[in-house]
């Protein structure tokens, strides 16, 4: 009796922790996201210190220091996703970057993680430690390259960071340094030339540069950076991580990350492309754990969203032409070309709208377009697959081309698109196009309900309306009638005239009531209905820009139509060109 008595408690106690744990599971998905998320034991073993992580921008692989190693030793490690959530077991990094002359903690990854740069006092170097780039091919990272002037110098140069376009370098050159620690640094950036080549590197401001400016790290963004010092007021002991933002052409002054900053040394952060989690380390409960810590709402980074595609169709898929606009200000954010199978990768930040662009490099041939909005929802990647191929007749090609709101007028938004479509009629002078613009959400009333009813139908309505006019005929006659009895009336005798009278006066009133028909008669009303259709409008200023351009107008006719859509979300005006011969 007293095990069953037993056994009751234990199983009421059990439910009572249960529930506690499901209201601290709801409670915790009420309030949004976790300020800290701890990795998984995948890469946070108990018994093992992991420090130092790196994740590349795409959140699919990972460099961080470890001492699961012989004598534990501090040592490299790569760890990657088996899928967008769970990671491999990580893999001990090769000696050729795994050895005493690499600057332990000073390597980086590209947006993709197939490339790694770290520093090292590999002989043939150009100083101290230099900036050196190794690839992966396959499952082996390469033998590092020196990437020479004017990024490495006589000094010592280490902890690079990308854009994710590559377009610009941000590393640390330092007046000393050992394979552990370094000081007097200040973080200089370098940009490529258009002919890919990198320009002689400056330094930042002498407000972010104050004495020992080190690690730098670019987020995907582009425009955040975050940094380490031991040189500013707000210190809370040893190296604590400072975030700056390019605005415009310049930088804004330091702020502290004081939510991830401790009394210890904090330098080593990175972040993926979404930018919700700053990736470091902090002591657990018996070792080092790697991290993730919420960025605050006013220091966030913008996402970025990975746009990874294919191009087929081509003899040659590495022959076209990628760029990518900035529909506010007609911009251009990416230009490049896919590798050689095809297939290109690139980042796109949040808060713009933007228009993605493949041309082929003869104008016979196809392009492609896409336009992604990212003022409001972000995904994390979104997939291309564009086909290219030869103009033949029936060919259709959607058009990236809309129009201001409520309007028939080009929008500035369809620029590029315009200029594409331009091109490729001119380099085709023997082919007919057909130009055709189809609105997806014909409405109509009869009064100007809704700003979108611009147009105007009026008809002219003929119809017949009955009325009740004077019949002349029973008119005359009863007026006959009339004279005859007064011309009587002068003769007879007052009882004579007094019966005659009181028979006319009988006829009259017969005569009154048949004297009125009723006939038709024709008339004319105006009827107006108001409409959204402008596509015939829509299509003439089309072809009034490809005129200007240069465009034959013999090789182009044009349809344009309307039809009804209930859905509201399909309500949308399309434009396409077709190869008619």
């Amino acid at each position: 009796m007293n095990l069953l008595l037993i056994l009751n408690d234990q199983i009421r106690g059990m439910n009572k922790l249960l529930n506690l744990l499901f209201l601290l599971f709801t409670c915790s998905y009420c309030l949004g996201q976790a300020k800290l998320r701890k990795l998984p034991l995948t890469i946070n073993h108990p018994s093992i210190n992991v420090s130092a992580p790196y994740i590349s921008l795409d959140g699919n692989s990972l460099i961080f220091v470890s001492d699961n190693a012989d004598e534990n030793q501090l040592t490299l490690f790569y760890a990657t996703k088996k899928d967008a959530v769970n990671w491999r077991d990580p893999v001990m990094m090769p000696k050729t970057v795994n050895n005493r002359l690499t600057f332990l903690r000073g390597f980086a990854l590209s947006a993709d993680g197939k490339t790694m740069y770290l520093s090292s006092l590999k002989a043939g170097g150009l100083g101290g430690f230099d900036i050196l780039v190794s690839q992966l091919r396959g499952t082996f990272w390469a033998e590092p390259v020196n990437m020479g002037l004017p990024i490495n110098s006589l000094g010592q140069e280490a902890c690079p960071s990308l854009t994710p376009d590559e377009s610009t370098l941000y590393f640390m050159r330092c007046e000393t340094m050992t394979q552990k620690s370094a000081s007097g640094c200040k973080i200089m950036v370098s940009k490529k030339s258009r002919l890919g080549k990198w320009e002689e590197p400056i330094a930042l401001p002498d407000y972010i540069n104050t004495g020992n400016s080190q690690t730098p790290r670019i987020l995907g963004d582009g425009e955040t950076l975050i940094f380490s010092s031991d040189q500013f007021p707000e210190n809370k002991g040893g190296m604590d991580l400072y975030l700056t933002r390019l605005e415009g052409s310049s930088w804004s002054h330091p702020v502290p990350l004081s939510f991830a900053n401790t009394a210890k040394d904090d330098q080593f952060v990175s972040a993926s492309s979404q930018g919700r989690y700053l990736l470091k380390d902090q002591a657990g409960p018996r070792t080092t754990e790697i991290v993730e810590l919420l960025f605050p709402s006013d220091l966030k980074p913008k996402a970025t969203v990975k746009i990874e595609g294919v191009i087929s169709g081509l003899e040659n898929p590495s022959s076209p032409y990628i760029a990518v606009f900035g529909q506010k200000d007609q911009k251009r954010v990416y230009n490049g070309r896919p590798e050689k199978d095809g297939t290109f990768t690139f980042f796109l930040k949040e808060g713009d709208r933007y228009e993605l662009s493949i041309e082929p490099e003869k104008d016979n041939y196809t392009f492609y377009s896409k336009t992604y909005d990212f003022t409001t929802d972000v995904p994390v990647s979104d997939k291309v697959e564009a086909e290219i191929k030869p103009l033949t007749k029936g060919t259709t090609l959607a058009l990236g081309i809309d129009f201001e709101a409520n309007s028939s007028r080009l929008s500035s938004n369809s620029t590029q698109s315009l200029r594409r479509l331009s091109r490729m009629v001119k380099g085709n002078p023997d082919i007919k196009f057909l130009l055709d613009v189809t609105l997806h959400g014909y409405r109509t009333d009869s009064i100007p309900s809704d700003p979108d009813l611009t147009e105007i139908i009026i008809d002219t309505l003929h119809y017949s309306v009955s009325r009740q006019v004077v019949d002349t005929v029973k008119l005359d006659s009863l007026l006959i009638a009339i004279n005859e009895q007064s011309a009587l009336a002068e003769v007879q005798s007052d009882s004579s005239a007094m019966a005659i009278d009181t028979t006319f006066m009988s006829q009259i009133d017969a005569v009154r009531k048949t004297a009125f028909k009723i006939i038709l008669v024709d008339s004319i009303a105006i009827k107006k209905t108001y409409h959204n259709n402008r596509t015939q409008a829509q299509v003439k200023n089309i072809i009034a820009f490809l005129l200007k351009e240069g465009v034959t107008a013999q090789n182009l006719s044009y349809s344009n139509k309307a039809i009804p859509e209930s859905i509201p979300e399909n309500r949308k005006t399309k434009v396409k060109v077709i190869v008619i011969e």
